[in-house]
């Protein structure tokens, strides 16, 4: 093969991969602010994106190395540039340690927390996992919907245990999570994830198109640290 040809296909394939590193996706996850129509959460941008912000605006992006929150007026580079996104996500670290003092962060957002209501997206229902914030005392947890009601006993110093197989999950269903002892009670509606996504992106991107907002919080929050 002719130098000129090899030189052809080398720019060729430097092109196609800077053209690709362009289109990386980077998501917007939380938007606030007279912008907020323009950058909805579950928006997807280029890195090589620029977003104008107006007074009052607040947007946080997500993509694979963590979430980046830019506050307006001004025009900025979608793109994380020198420490920017690693210090937001030092923030975000330290604002975390500081809740865990007082009520430990899911540690994912597959689990379902007994302690809130809404919408619960579920990529497997047969490998679901209850979580509880609190693990020091044992509980009894009265789960009722779908097809019928089952109670557990929820022993000392485990903060997950696994959701009844005698009680399938139905999409659409509601379910009611009650502890009598305390009267805490919680209500979820599943969602059942056709195609669960393989990365954080899609993640986020499933859990804004239905509605899992308190599992899109825990996503968020459990962002990688960018280096």
């Amino acid at each position: 093969m002719k130098t000129t040809q090899l030189f052809k296909i080398g720019a060729a394939a430097l092109a196609f991969a800077a053209s690709s590193a362009s289109l990386a996706t980077v998501l917007v996850v939380r938007a606030q602010g007279p912008s907020a129509k323009v950058y909805p959460p579950g928006k997807a941008l280029p890195e090589s994106a620029k977003i104008q912000l107006q007074p009052g605006d607040s947007v946080m992006l997500l993509n694979t190395n963590g979430a980046r929150t830019l506050r307006g007026p001004g025009t900025f580079a979608v793109a994380a540039t020198g420490g920017g996104l690693a210090e937001a996500a030092n923030r975000r670290a330290r604002f975390s340690a500081m809740r865990s003092g007082e009520v430990p962060l899911n540690p994912s957002p597959w689990n379902v927390d007994i302690t809130q209501s809404g919408k619960l997206c579920v990529a497997n229902p047969s490998k679901l996992t209850l979580w509880r914030p609190q693990k020091e005392d044992g509980i009894k947890l009265t789960i009722r919907g779908g097809s019928g009601e089952q109670t557990i006993d929820w022993p000392a110093g485990t903060d997950t245990i696994a959701w009844p197989a005698s009680l399938p999950v139905t999409t659409g269903a509601e379910y009611q999570l009650s502890q009598p002892e305390s009267g805490d009670t919680a209500r979820v509606t599943f969602v059942t994830l056709n195609s669960p996504p393989g990365d954080t992106i899609g993640t986020a991107q499933s859990l804004i198109a239905n509605g899992c907002e308190n599992q899109l919080d825990v996503l968020v929050d459990g962002a990688p640290s960018a280096d």
